[in-house]
């Protein structure tokens, strides 16, 4: 057609529509050899078909009442399993984060007690050396994620051996590279068989096994039916391989660092757009000497009459919300993350209005506190969340002071595309306040209100990240490069 010219409008499909078929064609297709397609038609009737039975699906479990709990509970499960399709972050962001936060080793935080080697740590999991790993994954990335408008057809299947070959990768490393990455065809329709997933219970927004293992081997080939899953893998679902195995000790530890770890992260990032001396940014160092430590929030950020306090959290939910809309798990994470923010920042505030911090912060002088929770998971805000978190902070009595502002969410992906904003002089506490007070977009991501009231201009790319980024991949390159002038 791209030669002929286009005779008709051209159909497009998201991509868990692509993923369904996927499923299906692992549990009723044996493997096959390579075979010469004449038409993609058939294709996209099969899609078409699908797209059919994901609308029917979908359209049965979301009620058109969702004022009661029972209707909120359908509509939080399908927003937080499509959050995974959906949810949009810069690909350079995502990728210098991870390897910040899980690659990057820290020798201040990991000696501390309870401190964590995370390359290391990583190393023991996979069996890879993280760089060699973050480097073959980006490889693979570049791969699949452009098509090239010149080429005849779009990149398929790669060779397994063609590829260890062409980067100098021991068996050892390919075939850990392979358990990181990939799954086998037959243990995958094994696992969708033991999910109950099949054409009449498609479950279009599960997206397991392929989430943890986004390739599929088949035939000694690999097989990419999802490129946002394979960006996933490599950056937010590096923190479940950390996770492995689930319940034992290392697990807690790591999970205890992470917080200590986004936490800094966090802290950083202000850092960089309040350096110390314009005083206008007290760490959670400072706060905990007069509010103490457990119970002061991450920071506060000083604007004349208002304060902008931050508390970082790094939980993300975890597989069972995202597969499958574990909606009491949600509930009980919920509370863990704002619920217990809540009562730092009131902490906080208290401590501030009984004078505690007077040599920083007057609070005769302070007409507003707008606490803000930094998160390092993409969450589903929208109103069914924020009543959920209301009803948290109400459970606990928590944020009633008078000058206290309704709390806030920011994923971590949207304070990276604000810090070229607040570093030139926009005001995160104006932001806020006016997000508050807007009808439309109160309850909804601070990304979607920025777009539409100033436009992409409001988002610009992190400068901080886009550097890391370039150095990530130079690295990667040079390393990939010189294995291969090793053969």
């Amino acid at each position: 057609m791209k030669r002929e010219g286009l005779t008709d409008l051209p159909l497009f499909f998201s991509e868990h529509q692509i993923l369904a078929l996927a499923k299906i064609a692992l549990l009723v297709c044996p493997p096959v050899t390579q075979m010469q397609v004449r038409s993609l038609q058939p294709l996209g009737e099969s899609l078409l078909m699908v797209s059919d039975l994901i609308d029917d699906e979908t359209a049965d479990d979301l009620p058109a009442d969702f004022d009661a709990l029972e209707g909120r509970i359908p509509w939080l499960r399908f927003l937080l399993t499509n959050g995974l399709f959906n949810a949009s972050d810069d690909i350079s962001h995502a990728l210098a984060r991870a390897h910040e936060l899980y690659f990057t080793d820290q020798p201040v935080l990991r000696d501390a007690p309870g401190g964590v080697d995370l390359p290391g740590r990583f190393r023991e999991i996979t069996g890879l050396d993280p760089d060699l790993a973050l480097a073959t994954g980006i490889a693979l990335l570049a791969r699949w994620r452009t098509v090239d408008p010149g080429a005849d057809r779009p990149p398929g299947p790669l060779s397994v051996e063609a590829f260890a070959s062409s980067f100098g990768l021991k068996n050892r490393e390919m075939e850990a590279l392979s358990d990181f990455l990939s799954v086998g065809a037959k243990a995958a329709k094994t696992e969708l068989e033991t999910r109950r997933i099949g054409p009449g219970n498609l479950r279009p927004y599960d997206p397991f096994p392929l989430a943890a293992t986004p390739l599929v081997r088949l035939e000694g080939r690999l097989y990419c039916p999802s490129v946002r899953l394979l960006r996933w893998k490599l950056t937010t679902g590096l923190h479940h391989v950390f996770l492995s195995p689930s319940k034992s000790p290392e697990a807690d530890r790591y999970l205890t660092f992470a917080g200590r770890i986004f936490e800094d992260y966090v802290e950083e990032l202000l850092g960089r757009v309040f350096p110390p001396e314009a005083r206008r940014y007290i760490g959670e160092a400072d706060l905990r000497q007069f509010v103490g430590r457990g119970k002061a929030c991450d920071g506060a950020i000083l604007y004349g009459d208002s304060v902008v306090l931050v508390e970082s959290k790094a939980t993300l939910f975890p597989y069972a919300v995202r597969a499958q809309g574990d909606f009491d798990t949600l509930q009980r994470k919920l509370g863990h993350i704002f619920g217990r923010a809540a009562q730092q920042f009131s902490n906080t505030i208290a401590a501030i209005e009984a004078g505690r911090l007077e040599h920083v912060i007057q609070p005769d002088r302070v007409s507003r506190y707008l606490p803000l929770v930094v998160t390092l998971d993409t969450l589903p805000i929208t109103p069914f969340f924020y009543q959920l978190i209301e009803e948290e902070i109400t459970r606990r009595d928590a944020l009633t002071h008078r000058k206290a502002r309704p709390l806030q969410a920011m994923a971590v992906s949207e304070l990276e595309l604000l810090e070229g904003y607040i570093g030139e002089g926009g005001s995160l506490a104006d932001l806020l306040e006016e997000r508050i007070g807007n009808q439309t977009y109160r309850d909804d991501c601070i990304k979607n209100y920025l777009l539409a009231r100033d436009g992409r201009k409001a988002l610009r790319r992190n400068r901080h990240l886009l550097g890391r980024y370039e150095a990530l991949v130079k690295q990667s390159m040079e390393i990939l490069k010189s294995r291969a002038r090793s053969q």
